[in-house]
């Protein structure tokens, strides 16, 4: 049985994202995953938009890279 090397797509390592929501004025925004990030966990990170120091874990994940189109 022949072993074929792994492909250059399964050797790069794409980083996740956490993406969170402030809980005062709903603002989302986004940062690369942190070891100790979980759904539902409330962060003392600052609201770019209003300043509040309360932030809401919503979703991780990793951001799949868009197939260029060939012409």
């Amino acid at each position: 049985m022949e072993s074929f090397p792994p492909s250059k797509m399964a050797l790069r390592y794409v980083p996740p994202l956490t993406f969170l929501k402030c809980t005062s004025c709903g603002t989302e925004n986004s940062r690369t995953f942190k070891e100790e990030d979980y759904v539902f966990k409330k962060t003392n990170e600052i609201c770019p938009k209003c300043g509040n120091n309360e932030m809401l874990i919503v979703a991780i994940y990793v951001k799949e890279k868009e197939k260029k189109a060939l012409s």
